[in-house]
């Protein structure tokens, strides 16, 4: 569906409804995304963007979905808004002060003491602290009015292009409480920062976060295809999608420009280092570039199912994980993958470098560390 179109027949949005729940079933089968909804209607219902995190016990054993280093810090965040974080290692960890209870799916530190959490309910945290407390940025139930009142005070665009852009979105998805970010990237001054998510989701700001604005504009997303991470990479900043989608952000223009890999499915994270850059998805697709994402060539691996995170070590050495517990190094600039041996296999969802010859991986089973020797 083009934004241009704002005549929608029945089929068509038959049509939308069918790519939701299938998007929302390949997320609850890759582990990304294990619960859509909580019943809202039971007796003494609290909505989870309303109740803080419980108070939880075995830390390190909790379904977890990302993990980051700040400074010497350790943070990872997992289900029912829980976020831990060690400052040893990964030898012991303490629980953080979160106010909503939904699951987190991202986080990200710009620094030692700036952190912004992403998950869903379209909730964004934010920490000041290195991840001991978080505060609410924003949430769901602000979301759609945001939308509204953005388009109809677009001044960049001519008024009917504006309501297209936003019939396009509330067409294809009412942004609200049952939206969800995949992820979220700031710079090194905590100011300016993205939000991304299904459906073309996408938010920035230029102020830490304090407020937020749609950003559907300034990506060439017109079919408001899911956009599943942002990375920076070797200078760049680049968002993974949907149908082999990588967009990179001129810095001229402040517009996130298309390109794709070749490939049909959806691509779910980015990996870059040493002027490299790798894609990774559906079915253990891996494709690598050499030039900053204008082209691309597929690798070869033994990946056989969906990879859902990776890591650059250094030195051209990569680390990816699927869902299916399978771990792979490259030592060669992505060019090649060698297994490693798991002796606690899992569906891993974030890995992380931790020594020369260390992993803390994190998925369903909770942290895991792994030897790359």
């Amino acid at each position: 569906m083009r934004i241009t179109n704002r005549v929608h027949s029945r089929r068509s949005s038959s049509a939308a409804g069918s790519r939701l729940r299938g998007w929302a079933r390949k997320m609850v089968l890759y582990g990304l995304l294990p619960f859509l909804a909580m019943p809202a209607l039971a007796e003494g219902f609290v909505d989870p963007l309303d109740l803080p995190a419980g108070l939880v016990l075995q830390l390190e054993q909790q379904p977890l979905r990302d993990i980051v280093q700040a400074d010497d810090r350790l943070i990872t965040v997992g289900d029912a808004g829980l976020i831990i974080y060690s400052d040893d290692l990964g030898s012991s960890w303490l629980q953080a002060e979160v106010p909503v209870s939904a699951d987190i799916n991202s986080v990200h530190f710009s620094g030692p003491k700036l952190g912004w959490a992403v998950g869903h309910g379209a909730s964004i945290l934010h920490s000041s602290d290195g991840g001991e407390t978080w505060h609410k940025q924003l949430d769901g139930r602000v979301l759609e009015q945001m939308y509204i009142d953005y388009f109809e005070q677009e001044t960049e665009l001519e008024k009917e292009r504006a309501a297209d852009y936003l019939d396009a979105i509330l067409y294809m998805t009412r942004p609200g409480p049952g939206q969800f970010f995949m992820d979220v990237w700031f710079d090194e001054q905590g100011l300016n920062g993205y939000a991304v998510g299904p459906f073309g989701l996408m938010l920035g700001s230029r102020d830490g976060g304090h407020s937020w604005q749609p950003w559907n504009t300034r990506i060439d997303n017109n079919d408001l295809l899911h956009l599943t991470s942002i990375r920076e990479a070797n200078g760049g900043l680049f968002i993974s999608g949907e149908r082999g989608h990588v967009w990179r952000l001129d810095s001229n223009t402040q517009r996130f420009v298309a390109g794709d890999v070749g490939y049909e499915g959806t691509l779910f994270g980015l990996v870059g280092g040493d002027g490299l850059l790798l894609a990774h998805g559906l079915r253990g697709n891996i494709f690598r570039s050499a030039d900053d994402g204008l082209s691309w060539a597929a690798v070869d691996s033994d990946f056989s199912a969906s990879i859902t995170g990776g890591a650059a070590l250094g030195e051209r050495n990569f680390v990816l994980i699927s869902q299916s517990a399978q771990v792979a190094v490259s030592h060669d600039g992505g060019a090649s993958f060698s297994q490693l041996d798991i002796a606690r296999p899992t569906l891993f969802t974030g890995v992380l470098g931790v020594a020369s010859d260390q992993l803390l991986l994190v998925g369903l089973n909770g942290v895991t560390l792994v030897s790359t020797k």
